[in-house]
């Protein structure tokens, strides 16, 4: 029996794309395993400058310590580089962000001629490459990849160039797949993609699709992996209002708390419009989860810029903020910009805003403390059940329970796991 392993790096959409692969090698009779394997698959990540050189890095090292192995090499660093691909890395089968759904005719063409295989396609033309899960073989949420590709072109972002324009899964597709994957006892999905919200099929949007999703009783929570705060449209409200299915929380990129920055950023709002469409959030569902993405040390940005950052993210109350140091991505337009801000203020900026979110995170957790609440229990370790609460408060429970039930327990303080979140 061959055997293979998958080594993958980045976002939640590669994250799906290699649970793809590994269900159809796995149907065919392939072992999955940890080291030594017949093939090793890597699915790669070019977010950042450093994102490259550990796919590079993490490529290089297999194929060196794995002499004998088919060695496949795919996703955003191969297509970025796609053009001297070959002086970066040393693998069997290189592709991009296409033909992975082609795994076995790929491994196939490979072992009938032993030629290496370089296979590129223009993202800017690419349709939505379709695949579909019936089971997670390792995690009792399932992440769905619904729609590929962004638009917006923020000024720090290479992703529209390596993964496309926005295109979207078919919607009788979606409600199938996850249709197969509540017979395979799934609770939760969680809808992902490169830019969610833009989600469109057949005339439907992101609001039809969930609900849709939540006619199917087997499917206990719909999450949004992540969502812009201009797509929070009067259909997404509805959904906060009148779906109970859909969770009490939402991720919604900030970026930066100074329009200034945000401006120089080229995303698509101010802080007016962000905080008037939270208070409107709030209105609907109080005690919702609001978790961010903050970058710090963006080009230009000065002291006075991230204290308005600070007190803005302070003003809001996120319940998590997931802290990223500025990093030039070489191809955008912010690594051609002046005023780069120096590492030790990076430094500095990012463990200031890691404090805040410490903070903002444990207040948001204690107002749930001495109340009941609904827990996934998702794994179990060293005597301790561990879940996450429709809100995402991660919970670390001594009991008896079962993995991928959920139950309703009183949260009481030493329940909360800040390690897991």
């Amino acid at each position: 029996m061959k055997t293979f392993l998958i080594k993958t790096l980045g976002c939640k959409v590669n994250s799906y794309e290699s649970e793809f692969i590994r269900n159809i090698l796995l149907d065919n009779n392939y072992e999955e395993v940890l080291e030594n394997a017949d093939i090793c698959i890597i699915n790669t990540c070019t977010v950042t400058n450093t994102a490259d050189n550990k796919s590079k890095q993490v490529i290089n090292n297999i194929k060196k310590n794995n002499p004998h192995a088919i060695v496949v090499a795919m996703g955003c660093f191969c297509q970025f580089k796609k053009d001297n691909i070959l002086d970066y890395i040393d693998a069997d089968i290189i592709i991009g962000n296409k033909y992975k759904s082609k795994i076995l005719d790929l491994l196939n063409e490979y072992n009938k001629n032993h030629e290496r295989i370089v296979r590129f396609d223009d993202m800017e033309e690419s349709v939505f490459e379709n695949m579909e899960i019936k089971k997670y073989v390792h995690h009792h949420r399932a992440f769905i990849k619904v729609e590929d590709g962004c638009n917006n072109f923020c000024s720090y972002c290479i992703i529209p160039y390596v993964r496309g324009r926005v295109r979207s899964k078919d919607f009788n597709k979606c409600i199938m797949e996850i249709n197969d994957l509540s017979l395979n006892d799934i609770k939760e999905i969680v809808l992902s993609g490169i830019h969610t919200g833009q989600y469109f099929s057949d005339g439907k949007r992101l609001a039809d699709l969930i609900n849709e999703i939540s006619k199917n009783k087997l499917i206990k929570r719909i999450r949004l992996s992540s969502v812009e705060i201009v797509e929070l449209d009067d259909k997404m409200m509805d959904v906060l209002k009148n779906n109970d299915v859909f969770v009490s929380h939402l991720h919604i990129p900030l970026q930066a708390g100074s329009d200034k920055v945000l401006k120089l950023m080229n995303r698509r709002y101010d802080k007016e419009y962000f905080k008037n469409k939270v208070n409107e959030i709030r209105s609907i569902r109080k005690d919702i989860a609001l978790s961010t993405d903050v970058i710090v040390g963006f080009p230009g940005e000065t002291e006075e810029d991230f204290k308005e950052t600070l007190d803005f993210c302070k003003e809001i109350g996120f319940s998590k903020i997931h802290v990223f140091p500025y990093s030039d991505r070489s191809g955008t337009v912010a690594s051609r910009m002046e005023n780069k801000v120096p590492g030790n203020i990076k430094k500095d900026r990012v463990h200031r805003l890691i404090e805040l979110s410490d903070e903002l995170e444990k207040k948001y957790f204690n107002k749930f403390v001495g109340k009941y609440v609904e827990v996934l229990i998702e794994e179990e370790k060293n005597g301790y059940y561990f879940g996450f609460t429709d809100n995402y408060i991660p919970l670390k429970l001594k009991g008896n329970y079962k993995i991928n039930e959920i139950y309703k327990v009183k949260l009481n303080k030493d329940d909360i796991n800040f390690d897991m979140n």
